[in-house]
């Protein structure tokens, strides 16, 4: 499986739209119970960590048998004006999609691709994708795929 952000430097304007994609590879569609697809957040460090699911989005077996898994599926929200993403001594608040595959036999395949939540204003973000000359992508357009993607299996 595998999450793709629409931005290659996968950083996003709080109150932005964030968009990716997704899609499920070399398991069976017989082997799945549901899909979760989630953005959230959550913090690292001292203290309690927190966890908060921004938006969520289900898929059980009947929805994954009429949807297949030949084409990439999308995911989109309107990301919230806080918490923003910060890495300091004692926290660090990280946002991310999150995918998990619950598998008939019990177990859970999860996947997290990391982005970036900043302030508005604070990075600068293309809003439309920047062609050059030739009529091709600039690669600083932020369509390119991000390879921080995270995969873990858990047991049942």
């Amino acid at each position: 499986m595998n999450v793709t952000l629409c931005r290659e430097d996968g950083v996003y304007q709080a109150g932005g739209e964030l968009m990716a994609k997704w899609r499920v590879r070399r398991i069976s569609m017989d082997d799945l119970q549901s899909i979760e697809v989630s953005v959230l957040w959550h913090t690292e460090g001292k203290g309690d960590e927190d966890l908060h699911v921004h938006h969520f989005h289900r898929i059980v077996e009947s929805q994954i048998r009429q949807i297949g898994f030949a084409d990439e599926q999308a995911i989109r929200c309107v990301l919230p004006a806080s918490p923003l993403s910060y890495q300091g001594h004692l926290i660090t608040v990280r946002w991310c999609i999150r995918m998990r595959l619950f598998m008939q036999d019990g177990r859970k395949i999860m996947a997290e691709q990391p982005f970036h939540l900043v302030a508005p204003g604070a990075y600068p973000i293309a809003t439309s994708a920047a062609r050059n000359r030739t009529g091709a992508v600039d690669p600083d357009d932020g369509s390119g795929v991000s390879d921080g993607m995270t995969i873990a299996s858990l047991g049942q």
